[in-house]
């Protein structure tokens, strides 16, 4: 019996048994659903801000281009740009 307790092979089944039983219960803890649903709002929520921050910044640097290039003399080249753009 304490051969068998020496064992490595023995302590990994009863520690990776331990471990499904101990995972299965924290994956249908109600908390840990809720800290998923938590997660991916605010991931949601980050990709959303991320995208109009770049629509802005492209909104902005086609106005930049369109200054730039009605300062530069080519006013029609850039109505048709803008136009284009939009």
């Amino acid at each position: 019996m304490l051969k068998c307790l020496k064992n490595e092979k023995l302590w990994y089944a009863v520690g990776g048994a331990a471990a499904l039983v101990i995972g299965k219960k924290i994956v249908k803890a109600k908390k840990t659903r809720e800290l998923a649903v938590t997660g991916i709002a605010k991931g949601m929520k980050l990709k959303s801000d991320a995208q109009e921050t770049l629509r802005n910044m492209k909104d902005e640097a086609s106005d930049i281009c369109y200054d730039a290039k009605v300062e530069a003399g080519l006013h029609e080249e850039a109505d048709e740009g803008k136009e284009a753009a939009e």
